[in-house]
């Protein structure tokens, strides 16, 4: 069997009957609350509640011309408002202005009263869906027993309410201007501090500059140029020193006297002059001044060697004169060669003009290297320039907005001292409450009903939930993992439930009134139990065996002998869910040979015996089975009441020794049915050994009964049981519905090692329980009956 355990789930109609079943604690819930109620109406005292609505008016000048500093939503402010009004201070001034709640503060002090003074005031918000939105009326109320009390404090609220409004309105329009105005203070000197960085860094980065890359540029091209033009120049001139140096060698070699003349490749006689060299650069400047412009770097070049040569001619001239001076003083002594002179001049005037080119070419590739140095360094100042712009641009923008601000703010602190701004104004005055608002005492009612009903139903179902027991077929096989034989309706039921579960077709009236007050149970206090009544000494009657039995309390009676529905009311439902039992344990031991039935239950007073004397009588009188019943309960024995029977002699006096079994049987009128009673007590104690001789004996009786049953004891508070599971061929638990709790029953299953012969009876199924097609069954077999009996 698996060991689980299953959480009680009701459905509505069971709440219903489990209501039913404890009505009284229901009911005695339900009154208290109600009575409770009752005194609360009675007892509280009355208090009035007066309340006034303030509107909310939105600013009288449109936000597009001038927007307001307050930013909070009116709730928040409202909320605000109320914190500052329902302060201590002003709430100590309200208490002795309108000498409230006296007593209190007479045995108290402010202190006392100060939170029950805040939970009596009230504020409600009411809220539109207008394009405006938020609240647009609250409402301040106050709960006093004095009704002109009550008035004078919600007016007084109200007053303070809309003043404090004003003023902290107010306080925070000149608070936030101020506040701009330090703010745009700062944020000027920010904004001059960073101008001048700005400043700063372009003077000292002037030239590497990003806006001066293309400047720069242009100048690489130029110098580049010049650089290209004065190399040139510089080899033409070392051409030509080349040439003079030439000239002069062969000049002095041929001792020529022929003066500036030079014999060419074709012989002819060439005369190098800076005459002609200087109309050759007049000729190519006024070429190039066609074309281009006065700041073309080769017009500028030649300019400057055009300048240098008509100073060498000047000077040139200026030496001639000396030397023909000098001439005449010398003539007598040596004469001087002036082609030759002219050649050393020239060659002189070569060699400057090219020390004169190089030292212009090295300036070149020092501007060049500059210009070059200042483009490598443009992105890096272009970085740094940008962070500068960035942070002067967003300071100027931060300025800018502080500026609007700053006007804004002017704005709207003219609007609120000139109270044009959003404000409160009384639209209903505190009225004077003509009726109470506590208690009310028809809610309160409710709540005592409501409260309970609920409390009464709750607690039966907590006292259900806290011990729940089977109610179900279906429950049993989920938690004990055994097959349900049959489920036995409640006895209570051949009486009651109009005669649906059970027919009264063999019975007359009187017989059925005897049966309804003679099988109540007498443990369970519902008195609707199966099989554990205490009997009285009474007659027989309406045809039912007077029969004198021993009830529970040792008393004789015959209540006990009504407990064989299987004889009594052979129609009804009960005795019908017995013949289903006894047809499937013979379904479950076809076979050869007897089979030995041990029938228990997990503790006293479940009907376990009820059940064993019915299922013993069905297979006897209606299989026609040979049957021995064995009543097997030594301590607690009461088949012998069940069948009618003397108890003496018995199975103790078997076990004993003192009588043979056959001697103490009792057959059951002519039926195929015999009895095996308990016997009655000697005063020695049965030990566990002599219940072992049980297994022996039963061994001889299988060869002369088919069905063997034994009412064997309880399995929790009793021994006995373990032995006698051991000799069962089928053992049958029976399990009381709405009694037995699920956790005895699964205790006692494990006790006894969950056998896999075993099965269960639920017994005293209530009418809840039972299905539907059982009840439609037994009302159609009734009503035949009855039909039949006409």
């Amino acid at each position: 069997m698996s060991e689980q355990s299953i959480s009680p789930s009701f459905s509505p109609i069971e709440y219903w009957h489990m209501t039913l079943r404890r009505k009284w604690l229901v009911l005695a819930i339900f009154f208290a609350c109600v009575g409770v109620g009752g005194i609360l109406c009675v007892v509280w005292p009355e208090s009035y509640r007066s309340s006034t609505l303030i509107l909310v008016e939105s600013q009288k000048i449109p936000e597009e011309y001038v927007k307001t500093l307050i930013g909070s939503s009116i709730e928040e402010r409202l909320n605000s408002i109320q914190q500052q009004v329902m302060s201590r201070t002003l709430l100590t001034q309200m208490i002795q202005e309108f000498d409230l709640y006296s007593e209190a503060v007479r045995q108290g002090g402010n202190e006392a009263v100060i939170e029950r003074l805040r939970k009596d005031i009230r504020v409600t918000t009411s809220t539109t869906h207008s394009a405006r939105g938020g609240v647009d009326a609250f409402a301040i109320s106050f709960a006093h027993q004095d009704p002109q009390l009550a008035m004078k404090v919600t007016a007084k609220l109200a007053s303070q309410f809309i003043e404090e409004n004003l003023r902290s309105r107010e306080q925070l329009v000149t608070g936030a201007s101020e506040f701009i105005e330090q703010e745009l203070a700062m944020a000027k000197e920010r904004l001059e501090s960073q101008e001048r960085s700005l400043t700063l860094f372009k003077t000292k980065y002037m030239g590497e500059l990003p806006e001066q890359v293309p400047a720069n540029l242009s100048a690489l091209d130029r110098l580049s140029l010049q650089h290209g033009t004065t190399l040139d120049a510089l080899q033409r001139a070392a051409d030509r020193l080349s040439l003079i140096e030439k000239t002069f060698k062969e000049y002095e070699a041929l001792g020529s006297t022929t003066a500036g003349a030079v014999q060419g490749p074709g012989g002819v006689v060439v005369v190098d002059s800076p005459y002609l060299r200087l109309k050759e650069l007049e000729k190519t400047l006024t070429t190039l001044a066609a074309e281009y412009k006065d700041n073309y770097p080769d017009i500028i070049a030649l300019k400057q060697e055009i300048q240098a040569l008509k100073a060498q001619i000047g000077k040139a001239a200026r030496e001639n004169k000396e030397s023909d001076k000098a001439t005449i003083v010398t003539k007598e002594t040596k004469p001087i060669d002036a082609y030759l002179r002219e050649l050393g001049r020239q060659r002189e005037e070569s060699k400057l003009e090219i020390v004169s080119l190089k030292e212009r070419l090295l300036r070149l590739k020092d501007q060049m290297k500059e210009f070059e140095a200042r483009v490598e360094k443009a992105p890096a100042r272009e970085q740094e320039l940008m962070l500068l712009n960035r942070d002067y641009g967003n300071l100027k923008e931060n300025y800018r907005s502080l500026m609007d601000k700053k006007l804004n703010a002017r704005l709207s602190e003219n609007l609120e001292k000139r109270q044009k701004g959003e404000q409160f104004r009384i639209l209903d005055p505190a009225n004077l409450p003509q009726k109470a608002e506590t208690p009310d005492r028809l809610k309160i009612m409710l709540l005592a009903l409501g409260l309970g009903c609920g409390l009464g139903v709750g607690a039966v179902v907590a006292l259900e939930s806290l011990r729940p027991v089977f109610r179900r077929s279906d429950e049993v096989e989920s938690l004990l993992q055994l097959r349900v034989l049959a489920s036995i309706p409640n006895f209570s039921s051949v009486s009651g439930h109009s005669q649906k579960l059970l027919s009264r077709g063999a019975m007359t009236p009187r017989s059925a009134e005897a049966m309804a007050g003679r099988l109540l149970s007498a443990r369970m206090p519902d008195d609707k139990r199966n099989g554990t009544y205490a009997g009285t000494s009474v007659g027989g009657e309406a045809g039912l065996p007077a029969v004198e039995t021993r009830g529970l309390s040792g008393q004789l009676g015959i209540g006990r002998a009504l407990d064989l529905i299987a004889k009594w009311s052979p129609l009804s439902g009960v005795a019908e869910q017995f013949r289903v039992a006894a047809a499937r344990l013979v379904l479950l031991q076809s076979g050869a040979g007897s089979r030995v039935t041990v029938i228990t239950s997990a503790i006293k007073g479940e009907g376990k015996s009820v059940v064993a004397a019915n299922l013993a009588y069905v297979l006897a009188s209606n299989l026609g089975k040979p049957t021995l019943l064995i009543d097997g309960d030594l301590k607690c024995p009461t088949v012998h009441q069940c069948m009618g029977i003397p108890q003496f002699p018995g199975l103790r006096d078997v076990l004993e020794g003192e009588r043979s079994v056959d001697s103490c049987l009792h057959r059951v009128g002519e039926l195929p049915l015999w009895i095996l009673p308990s016997g009655v007590a000697s005063g020695r104690m049965l030990e566990l050994s002599d219940i072992h001789h049980i297994s022996g004996m039963l061994s001889e009786l299988k060869k002369q009964y088919e069905y063997i049953i034994i009412d064997a004891p309880p399995i929790l508070p009793l021994a006995d049981m373990h032995m006698l599971a051991g000799m069962a061929d089928t053992l049958i638990f029976v399990v009381r519905a709405g009694l037995t709790p699920r956790g005895v029953a699964e205790k006692a299953i494990r006790t006894i090692g969950a056998p896999s012969n075993a099965c269960i009876i639920l017994n005293g199924l209530e009418a809840a329980g039972v299905p539907y097609y059982m009840r439609e069954a037994y009302d159609y077999l009734s009503e035949k009956k009855k039909v039949g009996s006409t």
